[in-house]
């Protein structure tokens, strides 16, 4: 990997909106290639949009 110059790497930080988990998803490891090679995914569960007639059907 490259090394960041010490200023980079001092002064860099990730938004914590960025870090917090998402509301109606969780992280899953699919197998790869390789028995041994997990790859990380993230599921999303959809829901219904709300409107005034109940709600309406989202497409997986």
């Amino acid at each position: 990997m490259t090394d960041l110059p010490a200023y980079l790497s001092e002064s860099a930080a990730a938004d914590s909106a960025a870090i917090k988990p998402l509301s109606g998803s969780r992280k899953v490891y699919v197998q790869g290639s390789r028995s041994d090679l997990r790859v990380p995914m993230r599921e999303i569960t959809v829901q219904d949009t709300p409107t005034e007639m109940g709600g309406e059907p989202n497409p997986p």
